[in-house]
């Protein structure tokens, strides 16, 4: 059972294209803006520690956003929240397929090490 339901704050990273060599594009973190948004529920679901030559722990979260939050997540943006910066992993939910009731479902990764 999550326990602060819909009272966490996160921050969503949005960064844009910006060319790199050889007309490539990449994200450029350092110019992303971010969408402060409330009343959120944020739960860790797993986590995965590989001791091999290069020690590594994979942390697993699920983000609920509350309906008609400022911000639709993609799969090309990052979360902030408690300090740290998560990925997001896979394809977010499309938060209009359940109603206008309902928030966007998003899934994080943390990798550290």
């Amino acid at each position: 059972m999550p326990g602060h339901i819909g009272r966490q704050t996160v921050t969503v990273l949005d960064a844009p294209l910006v060319s790199v060599s050889y007309n490539e594009q990449a994200r450029d973190w350092e110019q992303a803006v971010e969408t402060v948004v409330g009343r959120c529920t944020v739960d860790i679901t797993g986590a995965t520690e590989t001791k091999t030559a290069a020690d590594q722990t994979v942390t697993t979260a699920r983000l609920d956003l509350p309906p008609r939050a400022p911000v639709v997540v993609t799969e090309w943006m990052r979360v902030s929240w408690q300090g740290r910066v998560w990925e997001v992993d896979g394809v977010p939910s499309d938060p209009e397929a359940t109603g206008p009731l309902a928030g966007q479902v998003v899934s994080l990764r943390e990798v550290a090490g």
